[in-house]
């Protein structure tokens, strides 16, 4: 379905609904007939998270659980994906993490049960790989353990400092939520997807509220398997040969369809040269090949939950979350290498884009293709304790506490071998003259001829650990002085993190080029793995390949010795490293209602302080000896807000909201690990443990109209204006103590080593080159968000039933980024300038249904490209997905749930070198649609 057709259809329901919203004769009622009605479902849903927006002070969103344990959709990153100025980036065709109004997922804290939580897995590395930032990875969670989440969007003293564009806050299921006795059983059964499993996910729930609703159990558990297969295309990069220092092999017969355009080479590339051959200068696909990722998931999450209220003033607590996330991913693909052998290839005939600055179609001599087959096999577990305890002094002052502490541990193994096609390779080309995003390929030998093939190199085995903890204790005294309410805290937390990459010792991998022949069982078929059906979910050409040769990955283990292998963890590497923070903050703010010409206003204002104590480290080679370098850095904030709701009417709400607040740097980039140092000219490259955070002053300005019951229009404009973000540099200045030592042991400091130089640059007063990450860039971020919700109750018969609940998010970012590349999209990574979700719904105590439209501008994944690409993105995504229901009874109820209904697909591209502003298809792939049919007994 096109983005004109989808727009199209928006537009023309949102004509119709403001019609019906603007007509007053539809709310005209007779006030002796109302009648209390009692809303459930994703209605309710709704209607309980906009009374949540209504009455916040901040602003802020809510997602509220459709009934006790039961979220609106499978995947909390999808729920969260209909609030207005969140976007959301996927893996497997699941939502993993968020990007809100315009800034990445690291600038988001998010918490569970009141404490920051320390989750992060794994993922292929076009979709980042390894998590060792401060991102929370979404799909680590079912989303049935969750009753409510909240988005705040605006800062309050009160909320933890730390998620400069937002802090989500989540939160289990509690007994004292809902009194009595509670239970409730689902399971779900994949009915239709290509990976042609029958999943299953089983859900129950217990609680009972005991002795007068005074103590209270719950437990909750999900258990899911999830199998997708994803596949497609790849070019893994555009490139030319003449940015590798290359020629092709001979082009004095080359057949060219196509003028090459020279003049957009002389502004494009910085070493262009007229003498060069011309065709050296064209973007050809490095590596295409057909792409297959399956992956399966195993998901345990278990909740519990006790509350005891021994008297009316006094209350304990104690919430226990835990999951466990199995995720084996197995990729199979096959690619001609054109890359690092451009000088051995020969070009037979070319035919050019009609700009005349890339390959669109081609044939070749001597490319030799390369099968790769990769195992990536995770583990991730997460476990959550939180006590708290709550006792009223009186009316008017209550005390709160928490003390939580909790773990996160990622252990994710990846195996990669290779198998080469014949050694001097064959013939080949490539056609996508008639699809920009897949290519028709055929090879001049049988690609399902085992003898045609022999070990290759590029063997990856390694393991990464990525372990976190968290401890956290704050008190919370309130004040009620009405019309006055003062509250103020404190609060103090450890956070840890250690992460390794670990390598094996001892594996016996065959010699190169020798024939797959010799190892019985090692080279298979493709579809022997997998089954048919390869890339049928996409428009593929009639040419592209869906059979070759690939490596059984249980036999390659156990011929590479990888099953018994010795693990070692490789201190040296980039992946290698430990930090610790500790944060300790106080706060106190005030809350006043009070009025404005007849007009009620509710202000909030505060003022948090809070200190920053880490300490990294990691190990540097000095000289072949192997030195862990420690490194520490303090800071402190002040961060003062103000929060004005004025009620112009009963229905119309302006609010005001400004705050300062921080993201604290990646955890990588404190590493104090030297990279590269010469003494004598004073050169070093390392990381920065002297990073202090980035800071933002915020306003937001919106007004609310509630023109209906469960109904809102709003607009918002918000504005940040951001300091200190993050781009390495290389700037002059001395080193950090702790890495002054170490450079301080390096042997041209030692008089009595041969390497000695009297004059070296001192170490610890000494003025470097430092090449490292700097907070060096400011820029203000801004941007506006519509948010349309309405149900149609007062239409007549069967329209009463409808509703609809849509936003609109526009974000502009002015990034001192250098805009001379001529960028597609804005220079901030992750942002998309625009953005939007549009449900509708049917719903009646019976049955209903609703279906969910989103959208996203394309956005920047990499500001600075790689193989001589200016920079990488995403081509933004429009999605549909479709749920329904049946209530058999009270009790029973059968549900339907569609995921990516249209099939779209998912892709992302290169720009190209320089100004040229190309749009080089990097992957293009697509998981298809998914199918799930439940049944849900609730008592």
């Amino acid at each position: 379905m096109s983005k004109f057709l989808l727009k199209t259809g928006l537009a023309g329901a949102l004509s119709t609904a403001s019609l019906l919203m603007l007509s007053p004769a539809l709310y005209a009622q007779d006030a002796g007939s109302l009648e209390e009605v009692v809303v459930t479902g994703f209605r309710g849903s709704l209607e309980a998270g906009l009374s949540n927006k209504r009455e916040a002070v901040n602003s802020k969103e809510s997602i509220v659980a459709e009934d006790i344990g039961k979220m609106p959709d499978l995947n909390l990153a999808e729920s969260l994906q209909r609030v207005p100025g969140i976007a959301i980036t996927r893996e497997g065709g699941e939502g993993r993490q968020i990007t809100v109004r315009g800034l990445g997922p690291d600038f988001t804290r998010t918490t569970l049960n009141g404490m920051e939580v320390p989750a992060s897995g794994g993922g292929i590395d076009s979709s980042g790989g390894v998590n060792r930032s401060r991102a929370l990875d979404f799909n680590i969670f079912a989303s049935e353990l969750f009753n409510r989440i909240d988005v705040n969007k605006s800062q309050m003293a009160s909320i933890e400092e730390g998620g400069l564009a937002s802090t989500i806050e989540m939160y289990t299921a509690k007994p004292f939520d809902n009194p009595g006795l509670h239970f409730n059983a689902g399971v779900q059964l994949t009915a239709d997807n290509l990976a042609n499993e029958t999943d299953p996910r089983i859900t129950a729930l217990y609680s009972q509220t005991f002795a007068d609703d005074t103590v209270g159990v719950l437990l909750s558990a999900a258990v899911s398997q999830r199998t997708v297969r994803q596949e497609g295309f790849g070019s893994v990069r555009f490139s030319a040969p003449i940015l590798q220092g290359d020629d092709w092999a001979d082009t004095t017969g080359t057949v060219v369809t196509g003028t090459p355009n020279t003049a957009a080479f002389a502004q494009n590339f910085s070493i262009y040269d007229p003498a060069d051959d011309p065709l050296s200068y064209l973007f050809t696909p490095r590596l295409p090949r057909m792409d297959y990722f399956s992956n399966t998931v195993d998901r345990i999450g278990i909740t519990a939950a006790v509350q005891f209220r021994p008297t009316d003033n006094l209350e304990f607590g104690l919430d226990i979350a835990s999951s466990k996330l199995e995720n084996d991913r197995i990729s199979y693909n096959y690619a001609a290498q054109f890359r690092n052998s451009w000088d051995s290839i020969t070009p037979v005939s070319l035919t050019l884009d009609p700009t005349g600055q890339y390959i669109i179609a081609g044939s070749f001599t001597d490319v030799r293709p390369r099968s790769e087959s990769r195992g990536q096999f995770s583990t991730t577990d997460f476990t959550q304790i939180v006590a708290t305890g709550k006792y009223d002094f009186s009316d008017t002052i209550s005390l709160e506490v928490m003390y939580g502490t909790a773990k996160s541990e990622h252990d994710e193994e990846q195996d990669r071998y290779n198998i080469d096609g014949p050694i001097g390779g064959a013939d080949f080309s490539f056609d996508m003259t008639g699809n920009s995003n897949m290519a028709a390929m055929t090879y001049g030998f049988d690609i399902l001829d085992t003898s045609n093939y022999t070990i290759g190199g590029g063997l990856t085995v390694r393991r990464d650990l990525v372990e976190r903890t968290n401890d956290t204790f704050k008190a919370d005294l309130n004040i009620d002085l009405d019309p006055f309410n003062i509250k103020t805290g404190f609060i103090a937390n450890t956070r840890e993190v250690d992460s390794a990459r670990i390598n094996p010792v001892g594996l016996t991998a065959p010699a190169g080029d020798s024939p797959v022949d010799n190892y019985a069982g090692l080279a298979v078929t493709f579809q022997s793995q997998v089954g048919g059906g390869f890339a049928s979910a996409l428009d593929a050409p009639a040419g592209f390949p869906t059979n070759w040769m690939v490596e059984d990955i249980s036999v390659a283990n156990e011929l590479y010795g990888v099953n018994t292998a010795t693990w070692v963890r490789a201190e040296t590497d980039g992946s290698t490293f430990n930090v610790k923070e500790e944060t300790s903050g106080i706060y106190v703010q005030g809350d006043w209602r009070t009025e404005v010409g007849n007009m009620p206003l509710l202000l909030n204002a505060g003022v948090r302080y809070v200190e920053t104590d880490t300490t990294a480290s990691g190990v540097s080679n000095i000289a072949g000896e192997l030195i862990n370098t420690v490194a520490s850095n303090s800071y402190t904030d002040t961060l003062p807000s103000v929060n004005a709701t004025l009620e112009m009417t009963d229905e119309l709400l302006l609010r005001l909201n400004l705050g300062e607040n921080i993201t604290r740097p990646a955890l990588s980039s404190l590493v104090p690990r030297i990279t590269s140092i010469t003494p004598v000219n004073g050169n070093i490259g390392v990381g920065n443990p002297d990073l202090n955070p980035i800071r933002s002053d915020s306003i937001d300005l919106s007004i609310e109209w509630y023109f209906a019951e469960e109904s809102l229009l709003a607009f918002t404009y918000f504005k940040k204006d951001i300091t200190g973000f993050i781009a390495s540099d290389t700037v002059l200045g001395t080193l950090n103590p702790g890495i002054a030592a170490v450079v301080a042991q390096r042997p041209e400091y030692d008089p009595g080593d041969p390497a000695y130089l009297p004059g070296a640059i001192d170490p610890y007063t000494g003025i470097w080159n430092l090449s490292q990450p700097i907070n060096s860039q400011n820029f203000d971020l801004d941007g506006y968000e519509i948010l349309y919700q309405q149900p149609f109750s007062s239409l007549p018969g069967f329209w009463s039933n409808f509703g609809i609940i849509f936003n609109f998010t526009h974000v502009n970012a002015e990034a001192p980024f250098d805009t001379s590349l001529g960028v597609v999209v804005s220079n901030l990574p992750d942002l998309s300038e625009e953005s939007y979700n549009y449900t509708l719904y049917y719903e009646t105590d019976v049955w209903g249904a609703r279906v969910s439209v989103n959208n996203r501008d394309d956005y920047l994944t990499r500001v600075s490209g790689s193989n001589g690409n200016a920079q990488e993105a995403n081509t933004g995504p429009t999605r549909m997905d479709l749920s329904a229901f049946y209530n058999l009874n009270d009790s029973i109820t059968f549900s339907l749930e569609v995921i990516n209904l249209n099939e779209e697909a998912e892709r992302n591209y290169t720009t190209g070198p320089g100004a040229s502003n190309l749009n080089l298809v990097r992957e293009y792939n697509s998981t298809g649609r998914e199918v799930f049919l439940g049944m849900r007994y609730s008592y």
